[in-house]
């Protein structure tokens, strides 16, 4: 009955998405920790054959890449790839392909999936805008998802919600779902530091201020120190001297307060080192290190690290996978996979310093451009980034279409591109102008 009225709510979700105006239709992606609110946090998974897939999380997220996907015109298309990381797509082409040799199908398709999904919003994202008539609307509507996640996620931790009680995450003065709350948290403060970037606002400050206090009540470490590292690199690329010693401040302050916060233990030790310990954690990453030498430079295939994860959960240590995406890698993909995905990391990189260079405005798309591969490898040092793509991954990704797209548009603009604009352009064009007018 249950799965019943799950693809019942998910038929009249697509009814819904297939009537939203295509600039906005992957806002139904972002809104995926909405629903898992709505229905308490309750799963529910539909079984394909080959692997189970969450339908909030999963089954949603890719039926609005699909269909955004069908709207675009093979020049956009076309457009999108060019702009895109090709030595990124090289990486999860590989990582795809090592589900060939895995001993664990299942859990590979979902592993692969829940990269494979971010990255593909980058194209899509690269094409919902035109010029800058939606980006305005989009924060706002990025900024009520999230204000009305917070409020509940408040709401639950206040009370003490038996799951994540359960989950003992409410324990040494921590909030919320733990690192799912965190990385939720990270991602306000980015939409908030680019809207502050863009035009400062002191309210958009305090807000920003709140966030960050709850993110540190969260209690993750991982999250934190990808917040600090992308804040850090959008202060000193702004080259203002000024803001650079405001924001520098501002973010030394907020740190600070962490010396009076309930959760001061989940980061520092008694005499104020860093704190390393984590209910098993690094255990579990030194089984992997010595398991991945001994396995084949090609690694044991996607989804293989939850096969030899099995019994240390049963036996050892509730933490259920590496916690480290590079080891994960590493494992799956071995040597290659890794070496694969440092080069991967480094073409976003790169790639977003040259884009990037020749925009004059959009200072906070110019940032994201180089935010975004340096936050998501801090990520991937130590947690499960690939598993919480729609409470952060997923944003990054589409900042930065956002911001290759803005490039891309500047670069016509000094006729560096050569913009051809086809009929079926024209005509999609012609009405997301309509669009922004009536807006």
């Amino acid at each position: 009955m249950n799965d019943i009225l799950a693809i019942g709510i998910l038929l009249v979700l697509i009814g819904l998405i297939s009537k939203t105006a295509r600039p906005y239709t992957i806002l139904w992606s972002f809104a995926t920790p909405v629903f898992y609110i709505l229905f308490g946090f309750k799963s529910f998974y539909i079984n394909l054959g080959f692997t189970e897939v969450e339908l909030f999380s999963g089954v949603l997220p890719m039926v609005v890449c699909i269909m955004t996907w069908q709207k675009l015109s093979s020049t956009e298309k076309r457009r999108a790839w060019k702009y895109s990381p090709k030595l990124w797509w090289l990486f999860l082409a590989y990582y795809f392909v090592s589900l060939g040799w895995s001993e664990n199908l299942s859990t590979g398709i979902r592993t692969v999936l829940e990269i494979a999904f971010p990255s593909f919003l980058y194209l899509i994202a690269f094409n919902v805008i035109q010029n800058d008539f939606h980006i305005d609307r989009y924060f706002k509507w990025m900024m009520a998802i999230n204000l009305t996640v917070a409020v509940f996620d408040l709401y639950n931790a206040y009370t003490g919600w038996s799951v994540i009680k359960g989950a003992g995450s409410m324990t040494e003065g921590v909030i919320g779902y733990r690192t799912v709350t965190a990385y939720f948290y990270v991602t306000m403060s980015t939409i908030l530091m680019m809207r502050m970037m863009e035009k400062f606002e002191w309210k958009l400050l305090a807000v920003y201020a709140i966030d960050v206090v709850l993110l540190l009540l969260a209690g993750s470490r991982t999250p934190t120190f990808v917040f600090i590292a992308g804040s850090l690199v959008a202060i000193f690329y702004r080259r203002n001297l000024q803001f650079t010693a405001i924001g520098t401040i501002v973010i030394a302050l907020l740190i600070g307060i962490l010396w009076v916060l309930p959760t001061k233990s989940k980061f520092f030790n008694s005499d104020d080192t860093l704190n390393m310990r984590d209910s098993g954690r690094s255990f579990f990453q030194k089984y992997f290190e010595d398991k991945a030498d001994q396995g084949p430079l090609w690694g044991y295939g996607a989804g293989g690290t939850e096969v030899y994860a099995k019994w240390l959960t049963e036996h050892i240590t509730m933490v259920g996978a590496p916690h480290n995406e590079y080891l994960r890698i590493r494992f799956d993909g071995g040597r290659i996979g890794l070496i694969l995905l440092y080069i991967g990391l480094a073409d976003i990189f790169i790639r977003g310093l040259l884009w990037g260079r020749g925009m004059k405005e959009y200072f906070p798309f110019k940032a994201i451009l180089i935010m975004t591969p340096i936050m998501f490898a801090v990520s991937c040092t130590s947690d499960n980034t690939f598993f919480y793509f729609y409470v952060f991954t997923q944003y990054l990704f589409v900042f930065m279409g956002f911001g290759a797209r803005l490039a891309y548009e500047e670069r016509v603009n000094r006729g560096q591109e050569q913009l051809v604009l086809p009929e079926e352009d024209v005509t999609v064009i012609q009405e997301e102008m309509n669009l922004a007018a009536a807006i």
